[in-house]
């Protein structure tokens, strides 16, 4: 009897240890928020001065397969999207969100089944 009441015990102490612990990391979790959300409101407090567009001089469109005017779609589909979420989280216009498309490169062109080959051969020798 004395066994079982020693194994609640130990059970018990567990559960409230990780609970604790569980409460601190949301605790730290929530204040780290509070800090950034304060950072963000003086970052965006400070008035910016974005420079002015020169309008792009009109010249022919020179002619692009379909495969590739289909990716410039949808990279302008998906920065679009990300720049609309984005605007969301920070509840500033989307003109305003300080999104702003750097590069885009092509991460992979190998089909899946190339890559879970790879994997599984890459995997098989651990």
């Amino acid at each position: 009897m004395t066994t079982i009441l020693y194994g609640l015990q130990v059970t018990i102490v567990g559960l409230v240890v990780v609970f604790v612990g569980l409460i601190i990391l949301i605790g730290c979790i929530n204040l780290m928020q509070r800090c950034m959300a304060e950072f963000e409101k003086k970052k965006i407090g400070t008035p910016k001065t974005q420079p002015e567009a020169a309008p792009a001089p009109a010249a022919a469109a020179p002619a692009v397969p379909a495969s590739q005017a289909n990716d410039g779609e949808l990279m302008a589909v998906i920065t679009a999207a990300v720049a609309a979420m984005l605007s969301e989280e920070k509840g500033a216009p989307v003109d305003e969100s300080g999104f702003v498309v750097r590069a885009v490169r092509r991460v992979s062109n190998a089909p899946a089944w190339n890559r879970a080959g790879r994997e599984e051969q890459v995997y098989s020798r651990l």
